[in-house]
């Protein structure tokens, strides 16, 4: 099952896999092997990874989960496919003082600019379109607006949740 783990603001991708002896975690494209265990009936855990033993604890905080390794202290928060898939539309919609930042669904390259700053646009307009493992996609508007700023030129790369439109009220 793929993981997208934030820890202190860097997004990491973890699938992870069943093995007969644990676990596999592929982490940006290298594999290790995993086993964890309670140390006790709290939040302390012995991680195993690649045959190195790793004493942490876990908490749960509002933010997310605080995860203490050593004297290290980590902010993180953990999504699942599915909860990606769900802040990803919400934050594609989201509306920060009355503009909508439209963010890109995936990474790709802009292949078109279908509008341009000062644009009347409805909702389901198109915006942007970005290329993505040989397909196109046609990224549209969310709602009724003026498109505000155009961020990306054509040929730009983007990757995952970046700004590409900012649309306003009007």
């Amino acid at each position: 099952m793929k993981y997208y783990v934030t820890i202190e603001e860097h997004l990491v991708e973890i699938e992870l896999s069943d093995t007969p002896a644990g676990y596999t975690a592929t982490v940006e494209g290298t594999t290790h092997a995993i086993d964890v265990a309670s140390v006790s009936g709290d939040a302390v855990y012995s991680l195993l990874v690649d045959g190195r033993s790793h004493d942490i604890l876990v908490e749960s905080t509002a933010a997310g989960v605080e995860i203490t390794v050593g004297a290290d202290l980590f902010q993180v928060t953990v999504q699942d496919e599915w909860e990606r898939r769900l802040a990803n539309i919400q934050r594609r919609a989201a509306v920060e003082g009355g503009e909508t930042i439209v963010r890109a669904p995936m990474p790709g390259a802009v292949v078109a600019a279908e509008v341009t700053a000062g644009a009347r646009v409805k909702r389901g307009d198109g915006l942007i379109v970005l290329s993505a493992m040989k397909m196109e996609n046609e990224i549209r508007a969310p709602r009724d607006g003026i498109v505000l700023q155009v961020l990306v030129a054509v040929g730009d790369k983007v990757e995952r949740n970046a700004s590409l439109v900012i649309i306003g009220t009007g």
